[in-house]
């Protein structure tokens, strides 16, 4: 997952080299680029101040939930490797995804090995040699081993983790829901505002809640 403050650096620099092209670009050209660095600034520059400010605010208010979901979904990881550190005593400072899942599913490092092994007899049935090497490549032993002090614990940790993933999911959808609504800002610039000969145009309104299309004939 893409950290917060990496799309704000982006979002600066992106603002500032749309800036820097919309000055020497065509008006229509120019609105295009100003949707797309922030939905609603090229319906203010097309002097659509309503349909700006709630593209504006929308565009807000998806950042504000992409940055609760992503604190979220930390918090919970967080949690989990605390969790899994205290009940099973886990090495939380190993940095890989598959160790955490496999704390997910076995009760013990002793128990993950032993499927280990029998996927290395699956994998190498007349390689004594290869078995071994498997083992030994995909086991966890030494300060990695670990052995929950009950299944209910290990399913609590399976559920914070699974709470942080949809946490992550959900911040992700955010990410999409962002480039919709430069998409929408983009074609409401071009076909609806600066198109003057266009006969579809959007309807909106900040003093009641209205959203509609209307048509001219």
């Amino acid at each position: 997952m893409i950290k917060p403050m990496f799309f704000f650096l982006a979002g600066t620099v992106l603002l500032n080299i749309t800036a820097g092209i919309a000055q020497a670009l065509r008006p229509e050209t120019k609105v295009i680029f100003a949707s797309a660095a922030i939905p609603g600034w090229g319906q203010f520059l097309n002097k659509d101040q309503d349909k700006g400010e709630i593209m504006l605010w929308a565009e807000s208010a998806i950042w504000l939930l992409y940055s609760g979901f992503y604190r979220y979904g930390v918090f919970q990881t967080n949690d989990a490797l605390l969790f899994a550190r205290r009940y099973a005593n886990a090495n939380i400072k190993i940095k890989s995804e598959k160790y955490f899942r496999a704390l997910e599913r076995y009760n013990s490092a002793e128990e993950y090995n032993i499927a280990i092994r029998r996927e290395a007899r699956a994998l190498y049935p007349n390689d004594p040699q290869a078995q071994l090497n498997y083992f030994y490549n995909n086991g966890y032993f030494g300060d990695s081993v670990w052995t929950w002090k009950s299944e209910s614990l290990r399913f609590r940790y399976w559920d914070q983790r699974r709470k942080a993933k949809q946490a992550f999911t959900r911040a992700s959808f955010c990410i999409g829901a962002s480039l919709l609504n430069r998409v929408i800002s983009i074609i409401d610039c071009y076909y609806f505002s600066f198109n003057k000969l266009s006969r579809v145009n959007f309807r909106t309104s900040l003093n009641k809640t209205e959203l509609g299309i209307e048509y001219r004939f």
